[in-house]
């Protein structure tokens, strides 16, 4: 079984928030069907379904080879990471989010760490920039830093780490936005807690010139042409660029015309079920949790084309 090398300590005695909607417990199931009015079951090494030990549910369809990965031992490893490699310094208040779909087939759970928050500071005097109906220019907000981990039963998603961080203005969150910033684990190896340690600590030794980086989106202006066309070029579809560029117009306001603010329209985007941005079928489908996260995954392939990379390099 996967995580069955874990190894229990308590090095610097914080306190982590508890698992809620993600604490529940999978296992596998044999199947069976009715042919000629005679049960029958399907071989174990053809397909097997993994449901949830609290309600029965059924979570999704495995091979043979298919090893769950628990959502607690997951938490378990992650904790126990995050305790090793974050300066204490980080570890105050705590806060955790879970997001579930598929009645939890699918499951996000997010780290956030607002002790750990750097400012950026946003353009002033742009082309756009203008107080707010409150009189706020918005000129600076701060970034906390954040650990996610997704999973799932059902063999449609690995088990993912990533390291991102949460606009506190907006609520915005931005994962994965660079090439290193997520480690993924098949479900058919078993749980090393060493590598998500290594991994959580090259990335939170790395925040602060992540941050460096940001600070230089917030300072680079572009047009709106030029927000257009980065979005073309990256493969963003005219339908979604045309609703993208009204909200850019709202975030240059805030923000100044800056790649930063072209980002934080993409975060936008991929982190809220709004009016301008629904979910398809969440109306009647338990399916926010997951379409968001491909979202994200979206904004990821984006920042990491060439289209973006040109725009942040020599927007000035």
């Amino acid at each position: 079984m996967p995580f069955d090398n874990i190894v229990s300590f308590n090095s610097k005695a914080v306190q982590f928030p508890s698992l809620d909607k993600t604490a529940f417990h999978a296992k596998h199931v044999d199947l069976g069907y009715q042919f000629e009015q005679q049960p029958m079951d399907v071989p174990a090494d053809l397909a097997r379904a993994v449901i949830r030990t609290d309600n029965g549910a059924a979570l999704g369809l495995t091979g043979n080879r298919y090893g769950i990965a628990q959502n607690q031992d997951v938490h378990d490893v992650l904790v126990q990471s995050l305790e090793q490699a974050l300066p204490s310094s980080y570890l105050k208040d705590i806060e955790l989010e879970e997001q579930v779909s598929g009645n939890g087939a699918f499951c996000k759970t997010t780290y956030r760490f607002p002790s750990a928050a750097e400012p950026i500071r946003q353009l002033r005097n742009a082309t756009g920039f203008k107080s707010d109906v409150y009189g706020k220019q918005h000129k600076e907000t701060w970034l906390e830093l954040q650990f996610s981990w997704i999973n799932s039963f059902g063999g449609k998603t690995p088990l993912i780490i990533e390291s991102g961080v949460r606009d506190v203005s907006c609520l915005n969150s931005l994962t994965t936005a660079y090439k290193d910033g997520s480690e993924k684990q098949r479900h058919t190896s078993k749980c090393d807690p060493a590598l998500f340690a290594a991994f959580i600590e090259e990335q939170a030794a790395n925040f602060k010139t992540r941050i460096e980086v940001w600070q230089q989106w917030a300072e680079r202006s572009i047009t709106p042409d030029q927000a257009e066309a980065t979005l073309t070029a990256a493969g963003v579809s005219p339908r979604l660029t045309g609703q993208l560029m009204r909200t850019f117009e709202a975030e240059a306001v805030q923000r100044g015309q800056s790649v930063w603010a072209l980002a934080s329209t993409l975060t936008y985007w991929s982190s809220h079920n709004s009016d301008d941005y629904g979910v398809r079928g969440s109306k009647t489908k338990d399916n926010v949790a997951a379409s968001l996260h491909q979202r994200s995954s979206k904004v990821n392939q984006i920042m990491q084309s060439d289209a973006w990379q040109n725009i942040a390099a020599v927007a000035a």
